[in-house]
């Protein structure tokens, strides 16, 4: 399937509001948090929420007008819906990438060590070295389970409250998991393979529900 240049550009200019306040809030963060980053930071999890629920909502207003503008453009459903996982992945890049960046490269550490004097680091930098990768894992989690919950709610025959309970449920859960600071590897090992076949099934379930999603202007 060709990539519409155009169209991707439309879609990231919805998510503008979305990407410029969080890509120097995310930033700022990770640079100047002072205890080491782990990946059950509860601020930089409450980040990953809040800017996942904002991503999907920005492409997922259908009821607004540029929803409906990009839906009666002519382009198919299938098209439609690969350009928005495109445009949320770019998204996700856009802040998720310097985020890492500063992790991963000297920055952090040396903010830390000759800034703050703080007794962690450089020590510390490697152990971190993980923990971007950890947000990318609960982005994979979040968003197509949110993008699934507002393809939903666009048909409302279909029950889309059920949806937003599943989200709101998985929230929970993550949050409960979140709390306790140690798990057996056998449990997280359950818990790998039971957030990717949410992941998956969402994802495809979403897909092919987009094929069918009514447009009301």
């Amino acid at each position: 399937m060709k990539i519409k240049i155009a169209l991707l550009t439309l879609l990231q200019r919805q998510l503008l509001p979305v990407t410029l306040p969080a890509l120097p809030l995310g930033c700022l963060y990770v640079l100047f948090a002072r205890e080491p980053l782990d990946c059950r930071n509860p601020w930089l999890a409450l980040f990953v929420l809040v800017h996942s629920i904002a991503l999907a909502w920005g492409l997922g207003r259908s009821r607004s007008r540029s929803f409906a503008f990009v839906y009666t453009r002519g382009f198919s459903r299938d098209l439609l819906w690969t350009h928005k996982m495109l445009s949320t992945v770019l998204a996700i890049l856009c802040v998720w990438l310097p985020m890492a960046l500063i992790v991963w490269t000297p920055l952090r550490s040396t903010v830390q060590d000759k800034i703050f004097v703080s007794p962690y680091f450089p020590l510390f930098a490697i152990k971190e070295a993980s923990v971007p990768l950890v947000w990318l894992a609960f982005y994979a989690i979040l968003l197509p389970v949110f993008h699934y919950v507002w393809i939903r709610r666009a048909q409302p025959t279909l029950g889309g409250d059920g949806a937003a309970l599943l989200a709101i449920g998985l929230v929970i859960v993550a949050a409960t998991l979140l709390s306790f600071p140690w798990h057996p590897s056998w449990f997280k090992v359950l818990i790998a393979v039971a957030s990717t076949v949410m992941s998956v099934t969402a994802l495809v379930g979403g897909f092919l529900l987009h094929r069918q999603l009514e447009i009301q202007r």
